[in-house]
C-alpha cells in the first residue's frame, strides 16, 4: 500500500507549545534557580525561538499509517464480524482503539470502556476519550485518523479540533441519520456509510445497462444480447454490465461495486483516467465499428472462467481507494 500523505497528524493546540506558557515556565525556573536570572536575556529568546522551529518530519519514518477508532457500543455483531475484523488488517502500521466491549473475539491495540461500562459522568468520560486519542496521536504520529461509529463523541471531536488539519480525518458511519451526519461532518474530510465497504455483488447476473448516449451501441449489440439471453435494465446499480458513453460519467463507482464497465472510445475526459489496478480487470474499452466483436469476446472469456471464483474487492482495498482518491 502506498501512502500519499507526506506529513502525520499533529496536536497543535498544546499548552506547552504556547508562547505564554514558555515565557512563564522560563521565569518559574529562574525563580527556583536564582543563578539563571542573569541568563534570562539569552535563555528566554532561545526558548521562544524553539517554538517557531518545530521539526515535524524529523521522525516521519516512525509514524503510523492510520489510527482507527471503533465505537463498538453502537455496532451489531454482524458489523464487527464483516467490517471491524477485516479493517483491523488495513495495514501493518495501523493502530486501533476499541471503545466498549466487542461482541466477538477482536484484538485492539488499545481499549477504553464505554461510559455505561465505566459508570462515570459523561463529561469525565469524554475527557478521558479526548486525552487518550491525543496521547495516541502524539505517540504513534498517524497519517490518517478514521472514526467508525454512528456519531462521533464530544471527546473525539474535541481531540480532532486540537489537531493541525481536518484533511486527514475520516468518518465511517454506522446507520446514522443523514441530517445528523451532515451536521457533524464538518470536522472530517470524507464521510462514508459502512455498507459501502461491506456490500459485495448486488447486481443481477446476465443483465446490462446503457446510458442515454450509448443507444447506438445498444442497436449494434441487440442480436448478441438476445443470443446470450442478457436482459437490458434501466437501473445501472442492478446491472452486471454497464455501458457508458457520457463523458461526465463516473467509471470508478460501478467498478467498485464489482460491475463490468464498457466505455466508448468517444468519451472525452477532462482529466487523465486514474483507475486503480484493483478494478482494471472489469474495465473494457469499446472501439467504434468493433462493438459486437469486443462484447462477444468478453462474454466468451467470462464463460471460460465461470468455474473460477469471481473477483471480489476486499474491505482493505476499498478503504485504500476511498482514502487516497
Amino acid at each position: 500500500m502506498v501512502v500519499l500523505l507526506t506529513e502525520y497528524i499533529r496536536v497543535e493546540k498544546e499548552a506547552e507549545e504556547s508562547f505564554s506558557f514558555a515565557f512563564g515556565d522560563e521565569i518559574r525556573h529562574s525563580v527556583m534557580a536564582p543563578w539563571r536570572i542573569p541568563l534570562l536575556p539569552f535563555t528566554l529568546p532561545y526558548r521562544l525561538m524553539k517554538l517557531k522551529k518545530p521539526s515535524y518530519d524529523a521522525d516521519l519514518e516512525q509514524s503510523s499509517d492510520c489510527l482507527i477508532i471503533y465505537d463498538l457500543e453502537k455496532m451489531r455483531k454482524n458489523d464487527q464480524e464483516h467490517f471491524v475484523k477485516q479493517s483491523l488488517q488495513y495495514s501493518q502500521k495501523t493502530i486501533s482503539l476499541g471503545i466498549s466491549k466487542p461482541l466477538i473475539n477482536l484484538a485492539f491495540d488499545h481499549h477504553l470502556p464505554s461510559r455505561s461500562e465505566w459508570n462515570i459522568e459523561t463529561k469525565k468520560w469524554n475527557g478521558a476519550v479526548e486525552n487518550l486519542i491525543l496521547g495516541l496521536i502524539r505517540t504513534y504520529k498517524p497519517k490518517k485518523l478514521i472514526f467508525v461509529g454512528k456519531y462521533p463523541y464530544a471527546g473525539v471531536l474535541e481531540a480532532i479540533r486540537k489537531c493541525n488539519s481536518s484533511e486527514k480525518m475520516y468518518w465511517i458511519s454506522v446507520r446514522g441519520d443523514k441530517s445528523a451526519i451532515a451536521e457533524r461532518s464538518n470536522r472530517f474530510s470524507k464521510v462514508m456509510d459502512m455498507n459501502y465497504f461491506t456490500e459485495t455483488e448486488l447486481f443481477i447476473k446476465n443483465t446490462i445497462y446503457f446510458d442515454d448516449e450509448s443507444q447506438s451501441i445498444l442497436d449494434k449489440l441487440k442480436k448478441t444480447i438476445q443470443n446470450n439471453e442478457i436482459n437490458v435494465l434501466t437501473n445501472p446499480h442492478n446491472a452486471e454490465y454497464v455501458v457508458l458513453s457520457n463523458s461526465g460519467a463516473d467509471l470508478l463507482e460501478p467498478l467498485l461495486r464489482n460491475q463490468t464497465v464498457l466505455y466508448s472510445e468517444k468519451m472525452e475526459f477532462s482529466e487523465e483516467l486514474n483507475i486503480p489496478n484493483y478494478v482494471m480487470r472489469n474495465l473494457v474499452r469499446i472501439e467504434d465499428g468493433y462493438e459486437d466483436f469486443i462484447f462477444q469476446n468478453m462474454l466468451n472469456f467470462r464463460k471460460g472462467r465461470e468455474s473460477k471464483s469471481s473477483f471480489v474487492m476486499s474491505i482493505q482495498s476499498k478503504m485504500d481507494i476511498w482514502l487516497e482518491y
